[in-house]
């Protein structure tokens, strides 16, 4: 009777053990597979939910501009990695990590658009094209970086120029300007050819 029992624990404990190990393996293939591919798929089912209120395999197809099939295998791909819920023929459900992904590239894609637009005067529309092209690429480093350089350049006033002055000596702290960059600065005028 209690070695049925202790090999019931002993299965039980493997059982956990494994179970956890598989966790462990999917939160680190969740992490490393979070492609542009990937990300650009959050996001469209995002603003899909957002202005239909719902999500369709198909909508995500004629979203993307890719086939029925494509789509499904990238939902697909999406349920294994815990981004979306997904039932055959039922509507596609961004998980809460999928939802907090979406947000997160949501925001960083208008930061990026409104920074082309109203630091650096490019129309909306292109601004817009840049934005969508940039956001899927971006490591969260650079995403912070990029959000605390936001956030000091779109309301830039004097006062914030010590902060801009202290960014940028940070971010150069460890590193040398190579001549191409002086030079660069020079060609500037040369550069600006329509």
């Amino acid at each position: 009777m209690k070695v049925g029992k202790e090999s019931r624990e002993n299965r039980e404990i493997r059982e956990l053990t494994e179970s956890a190990d598989k966790s462990a393996v999917r939160s680190e293939k969740h992490e490393s597979k979070l492609t542009p591919t990937v990300m650009s798929y959050i996001s469209a089912i995002y603003n899909l939910v957002e202005k239909e209120g719902v999500a369709r395999v198909s909508d995500i197809a004629r979203l993307r501009g890719v086939s029925y099939a494509s789509a499904t295998n990238a939902v697909k791909k999406l349920v294994e990695l815990g981004l979306v819920e997904h039932k055959r023929y039922g509507f596609v459900k961004l998980t809460n990590r999928g939802l907090r992904i979406a947000q997160m590239l949501k925001s960083g894609e208008a930061r990026i658009k409104y920074f082309f637009m109203y630091v650096v005067g490019i129309p909306e529309k292109k601004a817009q094209q840049i934005a969508s092209l940039m956001v899927y690429d971006l490591d969260a480093d650079t995403r912070r970086k990029l959000r605390r350089f936001y956030s000091i350049m779109i309301d830039f006033t004097k006062d914030k120029a010590e902060e801009l002055e202290r960014f940028i000596k940070e971010h150069r702290a460890s590193l040398e300007l190579p001549e191409e960059v002086y030079r660069l600065k020079e060609r500037i005028k040369e550069d600006d050819v329509e």
